[in-house]
């Protein structure tokens, strides 16, 4: 059964994507074409992407606190390849990501129509380029979205923030957001930990076949009720540490009982 139904989900979900996407960049190159924006073309159908997704697989996203309206910087912890759905759901935005990304077949070019920043962490001398973009893609329309761990985790505690990636808004002093999310699993799924997060060497393949065996996902997104502001890099970085660890809630083996549907 749980086969059956993980063989169903991803066929839903690849089917729409690729459907929704396809009128996205239709949409998307005729834009260009009249030189018109293409972010609010790219919000709507993001939202509506997430909610898609959120609803084929199970995933019951709580929110709280309220989101920002862009322009805003936001970070938040990282825990899963998902956490962009309950980001996309609430946030007109886009995100940074690895370089690696960018080189994934079809998603890569996906995720550059959409335009996510990509970084190259192996070079320093990037985060000068990124961080040049970074500055150009904060407008009425768009915020930006950052993984400061800068890797996914298994949800026992938030990792060490890089700094680097805060460059630009240390050095113009701009308030940062930021998020917190975490996940549970049902009482007959695996624990979150492992069928949700993305840790510990498994393949994106294999943990995707996991994840959608799960019966039902909650997840929780926290926006953070203030800002964080500091010239210096490092030391925003750890003040932001501190604000995301105070308000995260680390991910557990399981739903209660009276929290399932």
């Amino acid at each position: 059964m749980k086969s059956i139904r993980a063989v169903i989900r991803i066929l839903l979900v690849a089917i729409s994507t690729i459907t929704l996407y396809i009128i996205y960049y239709i949409s998307y190159l005729i834009g260009k074409i009249f030189r018109a924006k293409y972010e609010p073309l790219r919000n709507f159908f993001m939202t509506l992407w997430a909610n898609t997704i959120l609803f084929i697989l199970n995933i019951h996203v709580q929110v709280k606190g309220h989101p920002p309206k862009a322009p805003f910087f936001l970070i938040s912890n990282h825990l899963s390849y998902i956490d962009i759905l309950p980001l996309y759901q609430n946030l007109d935005c886009t995100f940074v990501a690895k370089k690696e990304v960018e080189s994934w077949p079809l998603i890569g070019y996906m995720a550059k129509t959409m335009g996510i920043i990509f970084i190259d962490r192996t070079r320093k001398v990037d985060v000068g380029r990124v961080n040049r973009i970074i500055s150009n893609s904060l407008h009425e329309d768009q915020g930006i979205v950052l993984f400061p761990e800068g890797t996914t985790s298994s949800g026992e505690r938030v990792l060490p923030f890089k700094a680097s990636l805060l460059e630009h808004p240390a050095s113009i002093e701009l308030d940062v957001n930021y998020a917190t999310i975490s996940y549970q699993t049902s009482e007959k799924d695996p624990p979150a930990s492992e069928s949700v997060c993305w840790w510990g060497g498994i393949s994106f393949s294999a943990h995707t076949l996991r994840l959608v065996k799960n019966r039902r996902i909650e997840c929780q997104i926290i926006f953070g009720s203030d800002t964080v502001s500091n010239p210096d890099r490092k030391k925003l970085a750890d003040e932001l540490y501190e604000k995301v660890n105070q308000q995260f809630k680390p991910v557990t083996d399981g739903l209660t009982s009276d929290s399932e549907a």
